[in-house]
């Protein structure tokens, strides 16, 4: 007589489909980031081949100073950022910071659209990190705004060293100027009513010509701008987090110096370092190219040879350049974002 044996049923795991379909989601974009950074890779290649002829004969120290120096520069930028979180009372640490800050900067120079991935990524970061949407909002505007006045400090201090003693009327009105602006960002930020009236002005507008409910979004922006005010920055955090940001300017633009010297440059001066870097800089945003390519690089280079230096000379070290402060910078951030990936707690974090 044959025993039958009964074996209880085996548990089966529930799946979350919700998580099974963001790990497909995950997986399909970093294939998608693979894809599209071996055809970048592609397109440049024979690019890199020509500067890389070009630059057989680079010292070596130079060279580790202008590594050195750009990477200096990311960690000033980072703690700009951290400083303004700071200022709103939310303290991330050194380390992550940094790590943000390398991953943003990838997806801004890499991916098509990369500005609105770049902000995007930062402000799942800083509500990661503790902010509320309206801090992050704050912090990514105070950024570009201390940005963009500590690049103005610099172009100012190259129009002074350029023009020596003469047209100080002329140099005294751009002082003036910047110091006006922040005054006057400073004024707005304080009267958030201001910036509730002028923006529900215009959303009411817009939204007519969307063809949609005239108050849509407007309670909502309201009540954005309202928490907006409670963040109250000292002019102590404003001093401190706009000389990170000038001294994230220095050091990128001691990078190239440092990129001349490497290659045997000479005649880079103090003012025409500070003005071909304030060219390229300015216009890297007219570029429809990822990282300002074409824009800056030309920037750069037409300016030296204006200056007196030779074009064969002014292209290597543009190169080289861009070759440490955009290619390398990127590459490093795309491997801090593989490591970030693997990482438990900074799943959150991933774009």
């Amino acid at each position: 007589m044959t025993e039958l044996t009964f074996r209880a049923p085996v548990a089966i795991a529930e799946v979350d489909p919700a998580a099974a379909r963001k790990r497909r989601l995950r997986i399909a974009a970093g294939g998608a980031v693979a894809v599209l950074l071996a055809v970048e890779g592609f397109l440049v290649a024979p690019t890199l081949e020509e500067a890389a002829t070009s630059l057989a004969n680079v010292d070596a120290v130079w060279s580790a100073v202008a590594i050195l120096a750009v990477a200096m520069s990311m960690v000033m930028f980072a703690l700009t950022r951290r400083r303004l979180l700071l200022a709103a009372g939310i303290r991330a640490s050194v380390r992550d910071s940094v790590e943000a800050a390398l991953v943003a900067n990838s997806l801004h120079a890499t991916l098509p659209g990369g500005p609105a991935f770049s902000t995007a990524y930062n402000f799942r970061w800083m509500r990661g990190a503790g902010a509320s949407s309206a801090v992050a909002t704050w912090c990514l505007v105070a950024g570009g705004l201390v940005s963009t006045a500590s690049l103005g400090v610099v172009a100012l201090m190259a129009a002074v060293l350029v023009r020596g003693r003469g047209s100080w009327d002329q140099l005294a009105v751009e002082a003036a100027g910047l110091v006006a602006a922040g005054l006057a960002v400073r004024w707005v930020m304080r009267r958030p009513h201001l910036l509730v009236t002028a923006g529900q002005w215009v959303l009411r507008r817009v939204n007519r010509l969307r063809r949609r409910p005239v108050e849509t979004g407007v309670e909502g922006l309201g009540d954005l701008v309202t928490q907006l005010g409670t963040v109250r920055p000292t002019g102590r955090d404003w001093v401190a987090s706009t000389g990170l940001a000038l001294l994230n300017w220095a050091f990128d633009a001691a990078c190239l110096a440092a990129c001349a010297a490497a290659l045997g440059v000479h005649g880079v001066t103090l003012p025409l370092l500070l003005v071909a870097f304030t060219a390229g800089m300015s216009t890297s945003g007219l570029s429809p190219l990822p990282g300002g390519l074409g824009v800056v690089d030309a920037a750069l280079v037409l300016t030296f040879v204006a200056g007196g230096i030779p074009a064969a000379q002014a292209l290597p070290a543009v190169v080289l350049y861009r070759l440490i402060s955009l290619v390398g910078v990127v590459a490093a951030g795309w491997v801090v974002c593989a490591a970030r990936q693997v990482r438990p707690w900074h799943s959150a974090d991933t774009p």
